[in-house]
């Protein structure tokens, strides 16, 4: 039986293809992870009343009840965790200070 060059050449194509698609890296590297988004800035502290545990923050958009906030330095240094409460006056809102000691002027971030 004669066989064609193509027939042969076919046959090799499969192999090949076959080959390449069961070939598994030889090593169990963990996968790469997506660097974490940056904080995103939404406004400013304005007035901080330390006895009873809030600040009053001037922001560029008017978060939800119960949403986590940042109060953080310029260099980006998060001084403490606030979460939103429901009073709300847009452009300002009230924020509870869960955690640290939020300064007047410093960045507040999502």
């Amino acid at each position: 039986m004669k066989q064609h060059p193509q027939s042969l050449l076919l046959a090799a194509i499969c192999l090949g293809l076959t080959a390449c698609a069961s070939h598994r890296p030889l090593t169990d590297e963990a996968p790469i992870k997506a660097p974490a988004p940056a904080p995103k800035a939404i406004g400013k502290v304005t007035l901080v009343n330390s006895e009873l545990g809030f600040a009053l923050i001037r922001a560029s958009e008017t978060p939800a009840a119960g949403t986590e906030l940042q109060a953080r330095t310029a260099e980006g240094q998060q001084t403490a965790a606030l979460k939103v409460s429901a009073e709300q006056k847009p452009p300002f809102i009230i924020a509870d200070v869960m955690k640290g000691k939020p300064q007047v002027g410093e960045t507040v971030t999502k």
